[in-house]
């Protein structure tokens, strides 16, 4: 790919391999989504699709060869959500102006908005992410933003 360092299709050839759970140097389109996450992007579940993600498990599998444009596309999307963009987004939910939200609110907007989550998905989010709200159901949606975008496992990237 002439778009992609050799240092970035190296660590797409070992993340692919990770995923290429049968060793046949296929990755089930499945795991599109996943694999892109973990090379740090942050598709929507509808870029996912666009390039090649299916709902059901054995439906398509990809290449190396194949995965790497994708990869490549992906990483030139504009759509996915940087830092400010959820700043923004939730400071309309910040009535006082003091940095904080309804713990209610935010569950109400991760299960109605965008791409919607599941109650169990929104309760597995809050709990890990979200700690805990005051006496009066406030929760700071800064650093809700910052531990959700670090990842599940913030501490391994260094």
């Amino acid at each position: 790919m002439a778009d992609l360092k050799p240092a970035e299709v190296e660590r797409a050839k070992l993340h692919f391999d990770i995923y290429d759970f049968e060793g046949i140097g296929k990755v089930d389109a499945l795991h599109l989504g996943d694999l892109l996450r973990s090379l740090d992007l942050r598709p929507t579940n509808a870029i996912v699709e666009k390039n090649g993600g299916t709902k059901k498990r054995g439906e398509k599998k990809l290449t190396l060869e194949e995965f790497l444009p994708i990869y490549s596309q992906v990483k030139k999307e504009k759509e996915s959500g940087a830092y400010e963009d959820f700043m923004e987004g939730l400071k309309v939910y910040d009535k006082n102006e003091n940095g904080a939200m309804m713990e209610a609110e935010l569950a109400h907007v991760l299960l109605s908005l965008g791409e919607k989550l599941t109650d169990a998905e929104c309760e597995e989010i809050m709990s890990a992410v979200a700690g805990p709200a005051d006496e009066d159901g406030f929760i700071k949606y800064e650093a809700f933003i910052k531990k959700l975008m670090a990842g599940p496992f913030p501490e391994e990237k260094k």
